[in-house]
């Protein structure tokens, strides 16, 4: 009997590995995730208090600024669908890559762009970007990183 016990537990001790990623690479991987979805949240509202700046610079009114503001979340309403979509096709790792590298390119537009239709069209992509990885990751980070 002691003998079939540490058999067993020898047989579930070289059986296969469910990940090849030690419990130190996944927690860093949780953090990494975890700190890119953060941004979502971030880049909405960090928007807020250079309202008025951004009209002076623009040369619009803060309705228009407004606008800007309605189409990030008017656009974060529908990403989740559009990139978990994408991310059943494709698989999550290539959506969510090319979803940060977009979000990184929006932000780097946004800091270089010189007029209004600029900011509007790259805050859209922005939040096309930033707010669809909740949807890849809710699901992929719960089941990979346990």
């Amino acid at each position: 009997m002691a003998d079939e016990k540490a058999s067993n537990r020898q047989e579930a001790e070289t059986s296969e590995k469910y990940s090849v990623f030690s419990a130190a690479s996944k927690w860093c991987i949780v953090a990494m995730v975890s700190y890119a979805a953060w941004f979502s949240t971030l880049t909405s509202f960090i928007y807020y208090p250079a309202i008025h700046e951004l009209a002076q610079t623009f040369a619009v009114s803060i309705d228009k600024i407004n606008l800007t503001i309605t189409s990030y979340m008017a656009m974060a309403t529908v990403a989740p669908t559009l990139l978990g979509d994408a991310a059943d096709v494709l698989g999550r790792r290539p959506v969510y890559v090319l979803a940060l590298s977009l979000y990184i390119g929006a932000n780097i537009g946004i800091v270089l762009s010189n007029s209004y239709a600029a900011l509007v069209g790259l805050r859209v992509l922005q939040a096309l970007a930033i707010s669809g990885k909740l949807s890849i990751l809710s699901w992929g980070s719960s089941t990979h990183c346990s």
